[in-house]
């Protein structure tokens, strides 16, 4: 299979990263991708060649979505998803235990977010009661770097879907999720 911009793929080699989209670039030597498990990624186009890729007739949703964002979105793109960790109190507050029936208590109690600011000036605002989600406010720790940085930056129209996704995949593994 050619890697070509907006051809939808899984790379056998990686089945962590789940389905990914071949970006498009202007750099004829790198070629960057988006996988819904991990982000962007930028391989020198040799070692993309030599891949063995399978191409997936009916993407994910956020993917196909995603392959109709021509390259000025991509490199204009410039909205973050974030996570912050909250304190283990908000187990008290009876909604969020509703909203996460599967939590398992090894696991951290998140806030999932998208911002046009950087992560940190948003989880700044959050605290001082800016434009702040009240469980942020309230019960707001730190940023979880770990969880969201390999997608950022990205364009709103897939930031605004990716909030969701992220927010899903962390609560299908366990964590305690809120996301507005």
């Amino acid at each position: 299979m050619r890697i070509e911009p907006g051809i939808v793929f899984r790379q056998p080699s990686y089945p962590d990263w789940g389905s990914g989209l071949v970006l498009p670039t202007t750099n004829s030597d790198i070629v960057e991708f988006f996988f819904l498990a991990a982000g962007r990624k930028k391989f020198k186009q040799a070692t993309a060649k030599s891949w063995a890729v399978v191409e997936i007739e009916n993407p994910h949703p956020i993917l196909k979505s995603a392959a109709q964002l021509d390259g000025q979105a991509w490199s204009r793109g410039h909205r973050n998803i974030y996570v912050v960790e909250l304190d283990q109190a908000v187990l008290d507050v009876n909604i969020f235990l509703d909203a996460n029936p599967k939590y398992d208590p090894t696991k951290l109690c998140v806030y999932v977010g998208m911002t046009g600011l950087s992560p940190g000036e948003r989880l700044e605002n959050h605290l001082r009661g800016h434009e702040a989600a009240g469980f942020v406010r309230r019960f707001g720790v730190r940023l979880r770097p770990e969880l969201f940085a390999h997608f950022n930056p990205m364009p709103y129209e897939l930031a605004k879907l990716m909030e969701v996704e992220l927010a899903r995949q962390l609560r299908e593994q366990g964590y305690g999720v809120w996301q507005n």
